[in-house]
């Protein structure tokens, strides 16, 4: 008796190749690009901008029933140490705030800065009859009484880098110049203050 032998099914793993291939050719890209990142960021070497309240003046300054009217003028000093980059400034707000309070609010219109630049940019804050809490009216008229007032610049922004042709993303600009000493004499300016940068 002849025994006969079951045919034997044979199961064929699916390739692997395509896979590892796929695989290789990413892992190959992204490591290009973080190697290009680096490159441009060590060519660039990109220093932190720098900002400063140089001056501070105030005009049609009154308070009558717990409401604040006034101009608050400052220049503003923006310093771009680097000199490959450049930057765009394409949108910038600045919020004059007192004892924790808002009492003005104004944007700046987009302006371009040149590689290794001081720009200086005029900012007038208007206040027109902002109501505040008796306790800050009180502050306000001593300090009035005293010639000067202490006040926080708050500046908010989006920029963009430029290297050559290359532009880059949008970055979040955020300074505060605290406190900014603004006095009512016409004759006596504000000292510097310089500002706390996060980008």
């Amino acid at each position: 008796m002849v025994a006969t032998k079951k045919p034997q099914s044979s199961t064929t793993k699916p390739s692997k190749g395509p896979c590892k291939l796929i695989a290789i050719l990413c892992l190959a890209l992204i490591v290009i690009i973080g190697l290009a990142i680096l490159i441009t960021w060590l060519v660039i070497k990109p220093k932190t901008l720098q900002y400063s309240i140089d001056e501070g003046w105030i005009r049609d300054y009154n308070v009558t029933n717990n409401q604040l009217s006034s101009t608050f003028n400052f220049v503003l000093r923006a310093y771009n140490p680097n000199k490959k980059t450049s930057v765009y400034y394409d949108k910038m707000e600045v919020t004059v705030i007192y004892r924790g309070q808002t009492v003005a609010y104004n944007t700046i219109e987009p302006f371009f800065q040149p590689k290794n630049n001081v720009t200086r940019v005029t900012l007038q804050n208007t206040a027109h009859n902002v109501a505040l809490p008796p306790k800050v009216v009180h502050d306000l008229k001593v300090e009035r009484t005293g010639g000067e007032i202490d006040l926080d610049i708050k500046i908010k922004g989006k920029l963009r880098f430029k290297v050559g042709v290359w532009k880059s993303r949008h970055y979040k600009l955020k300074a505060l110049c605290s406190p900014v000493v603004v006095n009512f004499s016409n004759d006596t300016k504000s000292q510097t203050r310089d500002c706390d940068v996060e980008i």
